[in-house]
């Protein structure tokens, strides 16, 4: 049996998830990352996607935004504007968000003194698929 360390998720309305863990993978800025009991102190930086932690036969899946994780061998800190568990996810809510940012990003290109704010329409384009992307993973569409 390996050793666990405990994971700590934090948001802006504090502590939201603490969980004694076997395994955890981030989706690193650099690629995904996968951290085990006594892992390397480091810090590190998070982008969009799917966060899998893994303890005891059991594992959770969720989405996170750009976050910072803090890893100690025997704990990680996860700072995260946002954790939805994908049980949580709404399949037809991320193809209403990918629909509106799909068209919101057309409509800017068609009038160039748009108003619309192309770089948010892009980052809620990337949000909407990672998400149906974590469904379709999973099966639970």
């Amino acid at each position: 049996m390996s050793e666990r360390f405990l994971v700590k998720v934090y948001t802006p309305k504090g502590l939201v998830f603490e969980k004694s863990s076997d395994y955890l993978r981030l989706p690193g800025a650099s690629g995904d990352v996968g951290i085990f009991y006594d892992h390397t102190p480091s810090l590190l930086k998070c982008i969009e996607g799917e966060m899998v932690i893994k303890s005891q036969n059991q594992t959770h899946a969720f989405f996170i935004t750009d976050s910072i994780a803090h890893v100690n061998k025997d704990d990680v800190v996860l700072i995260v504007n946002s954790l939805e568990s994908i049980e949580n996810l709404d399949e037809k809510r991320a193809k209403a968000s990918k629909d509106r940012a799909i068209e919101r990003i057309e409509a800017a290109r068609k009038n160039m003194n748009s108003d619309i704010d192309v770089s948010r329409a892009k980052r809620s384009l990337n949000r909407a698929e990672i998400r149906l992307e974590i469904l379709l993973k999973h099966q639970l569409k």
